[in-house]
């Protein structure tokens, strides 16, 4: 099966070391354990040794061919060293195989391999903690176990996240990059679901605002984009047709996730058969529990496949306002976040509690991974290993 990776640029960079490098520059590299090297003594004939330092290696290795090397001599070079393929990339003349126990790097080499090289992680280019001037008044980052996730986090799979609400701040600075072009509005029917009320914005910049660039506040999902997608008007309040119809559009859109910071303590069978479309075309749907302090949620985060979310304090307490019931728990008090005219807002409600979910949940989709849902508080440690903390109150 052959595999090909894609770059996707969004408003970071990875850290990527490909194999461009001259031998003469092997030497200005300080030793490592992870240098490279063959059975003979020197460089190998028409190969090129590099080292790799400073990195945690993947435990394959990344055979460069010769761009002439017919298939059956590839092929034979990996029977020779007994390796296994993980990957092709077939473009590049790239194989990437992973060896037997106690091989070492007891490599052969002839003219058809023209570099060997370590597989090692990379990771999201930005400083822990980022540069942004309001990271410090971002309580629920540290809650969810940001900095951790971030140190954490290898080579992520760019994921979409549609934003059903009363639009997006499409030219906000700390959202440049991170909107895509193709949403659209339901409330005025054109393709400009540019915000006019602020919610949506504010929704946007728990999610996607960008890290470390030294303006305002830090989203959580450094691989996430933004679908604008405009339901609710200037007041804040819209059709629940018009929200099914955005629920649909997303999903046609190809969002992997829908954020629906909106809700009714009434159903309604148009937006439950919205969901379902979503869910069914594999959509992971995330909604707010809601405001009312209730016993239970309200629509559409009660529906069956919809994950519902409440908010908690800062002490990690249920937020008085929220609604119980919820799969999940996250940050919902005070929450400082992106808002119109490029300004900046603390906002409390479960509308400001979804995003963080739907933010972890972008995050380990991009890395193959879901949500884990038991009804506690949302941090990054139990998203991966279970068992999160009940939340007070709830």
């Amino acid at each position: 099966m052959i595999c090909i990776r894609r770059a996707t640029i969004l408003s970071l960079t990875l850290l990527l070391t490909l194999g461009v490098m001259l031998p003469a520059l092997a030497s200005e590299f300080p030793p490592s354990e992870f240098i490279l090297g063959g059975t003979n003594q020197g460089e190998p004939d028409s190969t090129r040794v590099l080292p790799v330092y400073k990195a945690k290696p993947t435990g394959n290795w990344v055979i460069h061919y010769d761009p002439n090397t017919p298939e059956s001599e590839k092929w034979e070079y990996v029977d020779r060293i007994g390796a296994t393929i993980v990957e092709r990339i077939d473009e590049l003349e790239i194989w990437v195989v992973d060896l037997p126990d106690g091989f070492g790097m007891n490599f052969t080499f002839d003219s058809d391999v023209e570099l060997i090289e370590q597989d090692f992680f990379v990771s999201v280019n930005f400083d822990i903690p980022p540069s942004d001037p309001d990271y410090d008044r971002q309580w629920a980052l540290p809650h969810i176990q940001a900095e951790t996730a971030w140190n954490e986090m290898d080579d992520l799979r760019p994921v979409t996240v549609a934003v059903i609400d009363t639009g997006v701040c499409m030219s906000h600075e700390d959202l440049e990059d991170r909107v895509l072009d193709n949403g659209y509005d339901f409330v005025d029917d054109d393709d400009d679901p540019d915000d006019v009320f602020g919610h949506g914005c504010s929704v946007a910049g728990i999610i996607a605002a960008n890290i470390d660039n030294g303006i305002g506040i830090a989203g959580f999902a450094p691989n996430a984009s933004i679908l604008p997608v405009r339901v609710l008007g200037p007041a804040g309040s819209g059709s629940m047709a018009d929200v099914a119809a955005g629920i649909v559009y997303a999903a046609d859109e190809g969002a992997d996730i829908v954020n629906l910071s909106l809700g009714s303590m009434v159903g309604s069978q148009v937006t439950k058969d919205a969901v379902d479309y979503a869910v069914n075309n594999g959509v992971t749907v995330i909604a707010s529990a809601g405001n009312s302090g209730g016993s239970a949620p309200g629509y559409p985060a009660r529906y069956e496949n919809v994950v519902a979310v409440g908010a908690v304090d800062p002490n990690g307490a249920r937020s008085s306002f929220s609604n119980k019931g919820g799969d999940i728990w996250a940050p919902g008090r005070d929450v400082h976040t992106t808002y119109l005219d490029n300004g900046y807002k603390a906002l409390n409600g479960t509308s400001f509690s979804a995003p963080y979910v739907s933010a972890m949940a972008a995050v380990l989709e991009g890395m193959g991974s879901q949500l884990h849902l038991d009804g506690g508080d949302m941090t990054w440690t139990c998203m991966k290993q279970g068992a999160c903390q009940v939340v007070p109150g709830s």
